[in-house]
């Protein structure tokens, strides 16, 4: 398709032939022949260079609140000049989303912002190249999506001592019976870190205590439902206390509208967890779930905070949060941290990071 320029050049183009076949204006000629030389040299080049091809690399998952980058890399034949665009769902928002570049064989970063809790998609992708001169351009389509769950925001418990109580009540005070000492790995809490041993070490690793398995863990049923429209808020308390549960040690299951997910620990089932408070949707839970459970985080239409209930005693999740819901205060402070807590690479007592 020929650019604004281009339909100038060719309008030139054409009305010099005209006043040339008209008024026998040779010298006219000294303009037409370049003009028509140009059009057909960018023409040429958009044409041969061909559509290149496409691969994308978006995270599998974050934190409402987030910003991660989705990389774009191209496999061009030729370098073009082009616009690429990258388009998102609503409950995302690409910051730049159309940027000018060369479309060669690097890669181009575009920052998107997880604004929603959800599954979430990004794409398609559009770019829209262009020849050397600006004359021509060729738009290409590519129709791809990739999907990013988002989990709800969690939020650092700062007055937690029902569910500190209800940590006690389960005998999960002490620590399991050591067993040996070993490198650290990628989602070991870091609780478990040896300093004395680790700073004894040359290469500056790290080195975690090992402890013999537990027989069986003291298990947690966490229930999370909303009247109305107050589900987000719901599923930000109860990721939040789900977080503060399972490093305390304690296996959680967890029961949401429409879906359950059973007791477990460990990196896996935290992401699962989290997953399902993703995906979860307004609602509430029959009476023998709702009985059966340990700790209730629940929000009704007309209430303006939600209620975290640990036996006989309800507080307000803005008192274990020591803010109001979604305040700088209660919030964790960086994008790491949270990414952190759906692979295991974290670890919260009482309320503080570690």
């Amino acid at each position: 398709m020929l650019t604004r320029r281009g339909w100038a050049l060719a309008a030139v183009a054409v009305g010099g032939f005209l006043m040339a076949a008209t008024f026998s204006a040779r010298s006219l000629n000294a303009v037409v022949g370049p003009v028509a030389i140009a059009l057909a040299a960018g023409y040429l080049q958009v044409k041969r260079a061909g559509q290149p091809e496409l691969r994308t690399e978006t995270p599998e998952y974050g934190f409402a609140g987030e910003t991660v980058p989705v990389s774009l890399s191209f496999d061009a034949s030729t370098p073009l000049a082009a616009t690429v665009r990258l388009d998102a769902d609503e409950g995302l928002t690409v910051a730049d989303s159309a940027v000018e570049t060369t479309v060669a064989d690097e890669s181009l970063s575009f920052d998107v912002t997880l604004r929603e809790r959800g599954f979430q998609s990004v794409g398609p992708v559009e770019v829209v190249a262009e020849d050397v001169l600006g004359v021509w351009t060729e738009t290409y389509t590519y129709p791809v999506s990739r999907e990013v769950v988002v989990f709800p925001e969690i939020h650092r418990l700062r007055d937690a001592s029902d569910l500190a109580a209800l940590h006690r009540e389960f005998g999960l005070g002490g620590r399991d019976r050591f067993d040996q000492l070993r490198e650290y790995e990628r989602g070991d809490p870091l609780r478990n870190v040896h300093w004395k041993s680790s700073a004894k070490r040359p290469d500056d690793e790290l080195v975690v205590m090992e402890f013999e398995d537990e027989e069986e863990r003291e298990q947690v049923e966490l229930l999370a439902e909303a009247e109305g429209g107050r589900m987000d808020d719901v599923a930000e308390a109860a990721a939040s206390v789900l977080t503060y549960l399972l490093d305390a040690g304690l296996a959680v299951g967890l029961t949401v509208p429409g879906g359950r997910v059973e007791p477990g620990t460990g990196p896996d089932h935290r992401t699962e967890l989290l997953t399902l408070l993703a995906r979860t949707y307004p609602g509430t839970v029959g009476d023998s779930r709702r009985d059966r459970a340990d700790v209730l985080v629940q929000s009704a239409a007309e209430e303006d905070d939600v209620r975290v209930t640990v036996g006989d005693r309800t507080v307000s999740f803005s008192q274990l949060s020591g803010g109001s819901r979604g305040g700088e205060a209660s919030r964790m402070s960086a994008t790491d941290d949270r990414t952190a807590f759906a692979d295991g690479g974290s670890d919260v007592s009482g309320g503080e990071r570690r």
